[in-house]
């Protein structure tokens, strides 16, 4: 079902120094891609090879850390239907660039499935909203 961990959704008290952080220490660049994003206050992804993570300024004193899987567009209504099936609650998000399902795990960890094939996905994304 899942394609690839997708990113790790990262939460840090100055989203610039930790970009910083990351930059010096293990090689991450600003992926441009997700830059509008970042304006309109959301995540600020940097990425190193096929590693991706969305900074995101933290709000509560609680950090928590979401998984974010990769899934193919053909995939979308399968994963619909299992969580459909198991009754696990989820909301479906337009990013404008990607689409994302979010869900908790069994132990409420927060779960995100994104889809990168935006044109695909978003006639199933609709409906599974």
């Amino acid at each position: 079902m899942i394609d690839a961990l997708d990113h790790v959704h990262v939460y840090v008290e100055d989203v610039p120094a930790a970009a910083a952080w990351y930059r010096q220490l293990l090689g991450f660049e600003h992926d441009p891609t997700f830059a509008l994003w970042y304006q309109q206050g959301g995540p600020f992804v940097i990425r190193c090879a096929a590693a991706s993570l969305s900074l995101f300024q933290r709000q509560s004193p609680k950090p928590g850390n979401t998984i974010a899987f990769v899934i193919q567009a053909i995939k979308v209504a399968t994963l619909v239907d299992r969580l459909q099936k198991y009754k696990v609650a989820y909301s479906v998000v337009d990013h404008h660039l990607t689409w994302s399902i979010y869900f908790e795990d069994l132990c409420g960890n927060p779960l995100e499935v994104t889809c990168n094939d935006y044109a695909a996905a978003t006639p199933m994304m609709v409906a599974a909203s």
